[in-house]
């Protein structure tokens, strides 16, 4: 009887090993996380130190949970779409919470925040309280981003103007020479491009960041869907806990 029982116990628990190793086959290969993400300093970018500040802070997370990153640069629309595709590629970074992108991704835990608002020009600065007020303003967005779901949902009907550009830096000359009233930006991003970005040297006294910011954003990665996923989601929240996030992230941004 011991025996028997003994039996149907190790059966057990080789299903639930080859349960887990199906679910999971990529995880259960090696232990490489293999994610793509866009030139947007300080955050992230091929040539930055560390590849910069949010690569830094998910390259701990993962190593602390014995995992390797390895991480691809794309312009931004082909950053997500090779997320979204699946194959090697398990997820994108850094990335905004947003309804949109929790239909398609499994989004971690976040990974920092930063302040997203209006860049605008200092001798023509914008007073606004309610979205409702920029309705007659020229507002550059990057296509592609996620802002806030109150902005992106009054663009996307049409009460509000938005000037499609391809980077941040973009809309700041676009801003700088008049063709857009306002560019949507993060604070950390545009204070960065200003001061590191030499195609936008001495446009930095001329442009600010508007007194009314748009929202503290979270940062995080957005999987793949499906069983992998999930587990990589778990496995940087574990890994995140084990870290001085914050500690990594002001560090490598300078502040």
């Amino acid at each position: 009887m011991i025996v028997r029982i003994a039996a149907r116990i190790a059966a057990v628990l080789l299903c639930m090993l080859l349960a887990g190793t199906m679910a999971s086959p990529s995880l259960a290969q090696d232990k490489v996380v293999r994610l793509t993400s866009l030139d947007w300093p300080p955050f992230s970018g091929d040539a930055l130190k560390d590849k910069g500040a949010a690569v830094a802070v998910v390259r701990a997370a993962f190593a602390a949970v014995g995992y390797e990153l390895r991480v691809g640069f794309y312009p931004w629309n082909r950053t997500v779409a090779l997320a979204k595709e699946g194959g090697e590629v398990q997820g994108y970074f850094p990335e905004y919470a947003g309804a949109e992108v929790e239909n398609d991704f499994i989004l971690s835990v976040p990974l920092g925040t930063s302040p997203l608002g209006f860049a605008e020009r200092s001798q023509a600065p914008v007073t606004w309280n309610s979205l409702d007020d920029l309705a007659t303003k020229r507002i550059g967005v990057v296509d592609g981003y996620v802002n806030t779901a109150e902005l992106d949902a009054r663009i996307a009907d049409g009460r509000l103007r938005a000037d499609k550009a391809n980077s941040d830096a973009t809309n700041l000359k676009k801003l700088a020479a008049g063709r857009i009233d306002l560019a949507v930006i993060d604070l950390a991003v545009m204070n960065d491009l200003l001061r590191t970005n030499p195609d936008l040297a001495g446009l930095a006294s001329g442009l600010r960041f508007n007194a009314r910011p748009l929202e503290d954003k979270t940062l995080h990665i957005a999987f793949h869907k499906g069983e992998d996923g999930k587990a990589l989601a778990r496995l940087f929240a574990e890994g995140l806990a084990k870290i001085d996030a914050k500690a990594i992230l002001s560090q490598a941004l300078g502040s």
